[in-house]
């Protein structure tokens, strides 16, 4: 009955992201309860300005709290298994990444893992108009390039039983992988710095091709070309200078 409601209501809501908030909260009862529980995290601050978004799937419900701390509720599991995970692999590459990562912490509570982060400042670079992006293009794609250079490279010990093989070394666009880097990164938009990698939680050690792949496709779909070419061409300058 709940989806047969939910998706009656969300026929008339144009907007994709407003549609999945509604229907988050008409199949899931429980975001009720997980406000609440972030508005009692909240009860000493003098603020307490809280906003919900739905996380891709609407697998996890996200409730940020001032701008400074995010929490995910698990929806459709109860989360400890991808909590583990990604906590081990944001700790072996917080002091690599040459692109600040979002500290994570993990809250069990009652059924579920929560997962806490610190806000990452900046936007989603597909909430800049491509028109923009493409006068500051070059300069983002070398700092993309530098961070798949550093953390591809990278094979910390901490972390070698999450590979396929855990004695596989790193290569040409093969290695330690965030996952999705068509737009979980945040800009500065003053000075088009990347300001945060965000989600980790898809993170492995693989081949890149596929996701650049995807990533060209996604590009090239809302208009932001040749970013994927200036980010190959700034990789491949890095990886075979340093060979």
């Amino acid at each position: 009955m709940r989806h047969f409601i939910s998706n009656l209501v969300c026929g008339v809501i144009w907007s994709k992201s407003l549609r999945d908030l509604v229907r988050t909260r008409i199949r899931f009862p429980q975001t009720r309860e997980y406000v609440r529980y972030v508005r009692n995290f909240a009860k000493n601050m003098k603020q307490r300005k809280i906003r919900t978004v739905v996380g891709y799937g609407c697998k996890n419900f996200i409730v940020i709290l001032n701008n400074k701390h995010v929490f995910k509720f698990p929806l459709l599991t109860d989360g400890k298994e991808v909590s583990l995970r990604e906590k081990r692999i944001v700790d072996a590459f917080y002091g690599i990444s040459p692109i600040k990562i979002p500290l994570m912490k993990i809250i069990p509570y009652k059924d579920i893992y929560i997962r806490k982060y610190e806000f990452a400042t900046g936007t989603l670079l597909t909430d800049i108009p491509p028109r923009v992006i493409a006068q500051h293009r070059k300069h983002i794609a070398k700092q993309i390039a530098e961070f798949l250079y550093v953390i591809g490279k990278s094979d910390p010990v901490e972390i070698r039983d999450l590979k396929p093989n855990p004695d596989d070394k790193p290569g040409f666009l093969y290695g330690w992988f965030q996952g999705d880097f068509w737009q979980n990164f945040m800009l500065d938009e003053k000075t088009f710095d990347i300001t945060f990698f965000i989600d980790w939680e898809q993170a492995s050690f693989e081949s890149w091709l596929s996701a650049f792949y995807v990533c060209t496709h996604n590009w090239d779909k809302f208009g932001y070309r040749a970013i994927p070419i200036d980010i190959m061409y700034e990789y491949s300058k890095l990886y075979f200078s340093k060979k």
